[in-house]
């Protein structure tokens, strides 16, 4: 059997949902496992569209240089249901000048370049998403206020130089989005001169970004969300999300349960309304173990099984709209028999790693020929022995 964990939504949520999909390369649904992987990426699609995700923060390290066509693939699927991917940079020490040549290398060779690769506008990566943080350096700790508010200039010019890279190279329809911590525009710990010099810290941020996200970590209610965030949700001219932390759910964290975890969610979405752009969910893999289950890649009767009563259910529904439609595409057609073959060999590959019985092999080859017919537009009902494939 093949889960999916994912919130199963009778009502889609008031603001859409996003999450940093970090490389993980231990869990099953990092990003690094599940680009390529067509039974994860469609359990991924499913997951994101039942939640109303319209966005994904991945991480694609050294792929769009070493396999750009699984890159472009995945991108592709889910420009086409409405999910914007953003690549996702990450690395505190980017923000000092001897270290920023790394980062605009990254840019340069895997953003910039790699979208020069590919003709299809939905293949390219349209945004970037920087996740440096200077409150997490070591030396922040011990810098007094006036050299935490270096830092945070540095980070600006990191920003700044990003934007200048992009539009030099021809990439000036590329957006950048940031995280920032909520406490910035209040911390007494920041040797901010005065609300003036903070307001034009944060106006200089948002002239070059296109939007930040809010980690709201270890705030379990709205009111401490709210006075975490108001500020920039009222004074930043650029997109504001809230980010929340689905690694603080457990005993003795923020959060007992994922339930309290999708309440302050929608509560925080409720009350901010489209004054936000979304609430998003550090890390995504944390996010997927704790959510509920929907359907398998491939479970077309939703019996928590992929087997030849999928295949039944497909070859019923061929040609036209229904729960067969696998990759949501609108039609039931060969992509979809694709996703039911992969998402069976799949499981045969998880029942061998246990040494569990699988019938898979008996299933695809009594498949097989019938699947044939109908993806040549021919009917096995009217096929005759010896008509030649």
């Amino acid at each position: 059997m093949i889960l999916v964990f994912g919130l199963t939504a009778t009502t889609a949520p008031a603001a859409p949902r996003s999450a940093w999909m970090w490389r993980a390369e231990s869990h099953p649904y990092g990003s690094e496992n599940v680009i390529g992987d067509p039974v994860r990426q469609q359990e991924v699609l499913a997951h994101v569209a039942a939640n109303n995700f319209d966005r994904l923060y991945l991480s694609l390290g050294n792929l769009p240089l070493s396999e750009p066509d699984k890159v472009a693939g995945w991108l592709s699927s889910l420009n086409a249901r409405g999910v914007e991917p953003q690549m996702l940079l990450g690395a505190n020490t980017w923000i000092f000048p001897e270290n920023r040549s790394s980062l605009l290398a990254h840019v340069y060779t895997r953003l910039i370049n790699y979208n020069l690769t590919r003709t299809d506008p939905a293949e390219r990566i349209p945004s970037l998403h920087l996740d440096i943080e200077p409150q997490g350096l070591s030396n922040w700790g011990s810098a007094d206020p006036q050299g935490k508010k270096q830092m945070l200039y540095l980070l600006s010019d990191t920003y700044q130089d990003v934007r200048s890279l992009l539009d030099a190279n021809g990439a000036d329809d590329v957006r950048i989005y940031a995280d920032l911590p909520v406490w910035f525009d209040s911390s007494s710990s920041i040797g901010w001169d005065d609300t003036a010099e903070r307001n034009a810290w944060f106006q200089g941020v948002a002239e070059t970004l296109d939007g930040v996200s809010m980690m709201a970590f270890e705030r379990g209610t709205l009111s401490s969300i709210r006075s975490g965030v108001d500020w920039e949700v009222q004074n930043l001219p650029i997109e504001v999300r809230i980010g929340l932390n689905a690694a603080e759910v457990g005993t003795g964290e923020t959060f007992p349960d994922f339930a309290g975890l999708d309440t302050l969610a929608n509560s925080i979405a409720a009350h901010y309304g489209d004054q936000i752009g979304g609430v998003d969910y550090q890390p995504f893999v944390d996010y997927w173990d704790l959510a509920p289950a929907v359907a398998a890649a491939g479970d077309y009767n939703a019996d928590g099984r992929v087997d030849s009563d999928d295949y039944a259910a497909w070859r019923s529904q061929y040609g036209g709209a229904g729960a067969a439609d696998g990759n949501q595409d609108g039609v039931v057609n060969a992509a979809d028999y694709s996703i039911w073959r992969d998402a069976l060999e799949s499981a045969a590959t998880a029942a061998a790693a246990t040494s569990a019985p699988s019938p898979t092999a008996a299933v695809l080859a009594a498949c097989c020929v019938p699947a044939v017919l109908l993806l040549h537009g021919r009917s096995p009902r009217n096929h005759k022995s010896g008509g030649g494939l």
